[in-house]
């Protein structure tokens, strides 16, 4: 049974999570204190953080943001990696899915291109409405080399990867 806890001051397990998505998902170790400030903004004004909870213990989190209107974002969903595809992330995101239906038209959610595998999560979830593209220039070698193209409007564009 997968369960979501609101946040309330659990600081160290909260931070904890969050350097261990940075690392996992953009391979950056952060400090701390920058673990922190994401807390601090995931947790201000409309924005909210909850745990998710499998078997009692906290093996990840789910961001809910704002952006200008009620909380209808889908900003960030981590289980750690010794958790996943066991169906926890299909059960956070319906409960993520049950809090916003109870004020809003739809859920939004934003997922990096290379994260193949969390599209397909949404798409199986019923995300089927391009909302927004979120487009990026690379300034300097970051690591991140081509694994395929993608072509949108005639465009081609690049799905990029670490090696």
């Amino acid at each position: 049974m997968v369960h979501l806890q609101l946040y309330n001051g659990e600081q160290e397990a909260a931070v904890s999570l969050i350097q261990s998505f940075w690392r996992c998902h953009s391979f950056v170790e952060q400090t701390e204190a920058e673990a922190l400030q994401d807390l601090q903004a995931w947790t201000a004004g409309k924005h909210s953080f909850s745990f998710i909870l499998s078997e009692g213990e906290r093996v990840g989190f789910l961001h809910l943001g704002s952006r200008g209107g009620p909380a209808d974002w889908l900003e960030t969903l981590f289980v750690l990696p010794a958790w996943q595809n066991r169906g926890i992330g299909t059960a956070a995101v319906r409960l993520a899915e049950e809090i916003v239906q109870s004020y809003s038209d739809f859920l939004h959610i934003e997922a990096v291109a290379r994260n193949e595998g969390a599209i397909r999560l949404y798409r199986r979830l019923g995300y089927d409405c391009l909302n927004s593209i979120i487009i990026r220039k690379d300034f300097r070698d970051n690591g991140f080399k081509c694994a395929r193209t993608e072509t949108l409007y005639g465009l081609p564009f690049e799905i990029r990867k670490k090696d």
